[in-house]
């Protein structure tokens, strides 16, 4: 009997753990190759029961069981100080943008991982090595990213005589016109991701920043923010409803689908749901690309990777899975094609997915020419661009002044939190 020594406990899967198992190891042993992954609760629901077939597989495969945990993204931040300050919970953990540089000490190194499956596949976006290299470690591999586009309903546009627009002035324009009608425009001007991600490329297209490209000087107050806060103040004014102030990152969805949203700045998540549910707006609901201003078209883009907790016990294991996962190409593209164009690849030679051509009404995610941004760009990622992130200064200071704050007053107010947050 072969004796189960270090070597054969990390690299055994497959037909070699079902050898080992064989040759006598006590159950106990084997009992030991378990592991936990947390995930958001993604937008494309077909993505995460995907998930949980490619996770039976992989046990079946490998031996490793995996335990896949989901939890709606704005609890991700808490769940992950929860777990750092217990030094317990999940093996892996799926991250989005820069947080990745918040627990850069916390997370395993698995540069190795990344140089596997940029073999395979290309190089990584650069939005994705911004937020997932840290310092020149790997400390989360790149998995996907969603980037926002316009979703639109575009019978209404066509019943209407409506140009679709193609700058945020040309939006205010048809905006007034879509309220009239009593379809509003659906951006959110509240504490969620939804509204940095619209308010980076408004601020951006005006020539605006946060923090320059140093990561230390903050920006924000100037004339380009002035520029981005007066047209919220008339956009909320004459183009939207009161409600936006209070919105989660699901409600521009929710309001385009039942019909009431005439346009919102979203991925096309809204629209996959309207057409897998069959709702009776599906039919309605096209797409564009997002908006440019002055200073240029700029897109956010949303990497996501998956990271390993350094107090995990199950290192070797973890990765398996995330060989298993993105390392294999039949798997990775199965996973990508259930996200409907939802979740898209971040990696050089799989940018012209098939999933693209699944469905017309994808026409404005082709990615030639985008500029994609991470929040708080110019600024390189860093764990002070994400807490200025996770503390919302930027549609906090749009929601004071389209209350009735004055303009300089509420820039004067980011600057003064950013400064705090970047002098920390």
């Amino acid at each position: 009997m072969e004796p189960m020594n270090r070597r054969h406990f990390l690299t055994a899967t497959g037909a070699g753990l079902a050898g080992v198992l064989a040759a006598g190891v006590p159950p106990a042993r084997g009992q030991q190759r378990e592991i936990s992954y947390l995930c958001w609760n993604n937008f494309a629901p077909n993505s995460d029961k995907k998930l949980a077939e490619i996770g039976q597989r992989f046990t079946k495969d490998s031996g490793i069981k995996i335990k896949i945990d989901h939890i709606a993204h704005p609890q991700q931040a808490a769940k992950y100080a929860s777990e750092v300050q217990s030094q317990a919970g999940h093996d892996l953990i799926e991250m989005r943008m820069h947080f990745p540089w918040l627990y850069e000490t916390q997370l395993v190194d698995v540069s190795d991982l990344v140089a596997e499956v940029e073999k395979k596949y290309g190089k990584v976006l650069a939005s994705a090595q911004e937020t997932a290299n840290v310092k020149g470690v790997w400390r989360a591999v790149p998995q996907y990213h969603t980037f926002f586009v316009a979703a639109y309903r575009e019978d209404l546009f066509k019943k209407a005589s409506l140009k679709v627009p193609d700058t945020w002035e040309d939006l205010y324009t048809v905006g007034k016109e879509l309220k009239k009608m009593g379809h509003p425009v659906g951006i959110p001007i509240s504490q969620n991701y939804d509204s940095i991600s619209t308010a980076g490329p408004v601020l951006w297209s005006f020539g605006g920043m946060e923090v320059d490209k140093d990561g230390k000087t903050v920006r924000i107050n100037s004339p380009a923010t002035e520029q981005t806060v007066e047209w919220y103040k008339k956009m909320f004014r004459d183009c939207m409803e009161p409600e936006v102030l209070s919105w989660t990152d699901a409600s521009n969805n929710d309001t385009l689908n039942a019909g009431k949203a005439g346009w919102i700045h979203n991925p096309v998540s809204a629209y996959i749901v309207a057409r897998n549910r069959k709702l009776v707006t599906a039919d309605g609901i096209n797409h564009h690309r997002s908006l440019a201003g002055p200073h240029g078209r700029h897109e956010t883009d949303v990497p996501r990777h998956i990271g390993i907790w350094k107090f995990s016990k199950n290192v070797e294991p973890a990765k398996e899975w995330i060989r298993y996962l993105l390392g294999k190409r039949e798997v990775f593209d199965e996973y990508i094609m259930s996200g409907d164009a939802f979740n898209l690849p971040v990696y050089a030679s799989l940018l012209d997915h098939p999933v693209l051509k699944t469905d017309p009404k994808f026409a404005a995610l082709k990615q030639e020419g985008v500029q994609f941004h991470c929040y708080g760009w110019p600024a390189p990622g860093s764990d002070k661009i994400q807490r200025i992130t996770n503390e919302f200064i930027l549609p906090n200071m749009i929601a004071k002044a389209v209350t009735g704050t004055p303009t300089k007053e509420a820039i004067t107010w980011a600057e003064k939190e950013m400064k705090r947050i970047i002098s920390e």
